[in-house]
């Protein structure tokens, strides 16, 4: 396999992992702010239906019903670690965009000429293996606790 260079490289590596990472964590984040919602308002309509569970026949259900529901919301951010995962890849993706940006303008340490380019690659492919081993360990302790595992969505780290 021929050696990438500089554009190549920045467009199929680093770019693609830029992009792949802003849609993993914008999707993570978006699902664990919405059952985070979902769970306060839950919790309120218990608050509302409490008083009415003497009187109205209907109540009792709506209440076990919505202490059901945050049950489940809480059980399903216990497993998938929608936060956890949301800022694990937008802090990579911080990281990627600052090494590019230093690499891009030739600031420290990428102001050394020829050697710049190598040592650009070596810094964020270090990252991008520190995200697997962090995705590693998590897939581990899932599997401690009996959790089935999955790859991570898009499969790209």
């Amino acid at each position: 396999m021929p050696a990438l260079d500089r554009d190549a490289y920045l467009s199929s590596r680093v770019d693609d992992q830029l992009s792949w990472l802003s849609r993993a964590s914008k999707a993570n984040k978006r699902v664990f702010l919405s059952l985070q919602i979902f769970e306060i308002l839950l919790g309120n309509s218990i608050t509302i239906f409490s008083p009415l569970a003497a009187r109205v026949s209907w109540a009792p259900l709506a209440i076990a019903v919505a202490g059901g529901g945050i049950a489940l919301s809480g059980g399903w951010l216990a497993l998938s670690r929608n936060q956890e995962n949301w800022v694990r890849y937008r802090s990579l993706s911080e990281s990627l965009k600052r090494e590019k940006d230093l690499f891009l303008t030739g600031s420290p340490p990428y102001d050394q000429g020829e050697t710049s380019f190598k040592h650009f690659v070596t810094a964020t492919e270090a990252l991008m293996i520190e995200e697997r081993a962090g995705w590693a360990r998590q897939m581990s302790q899932r599997a401690d606790a009996g959790v089935p595992m999955s790859p991570p969505a898009g499969g790209r780290s």
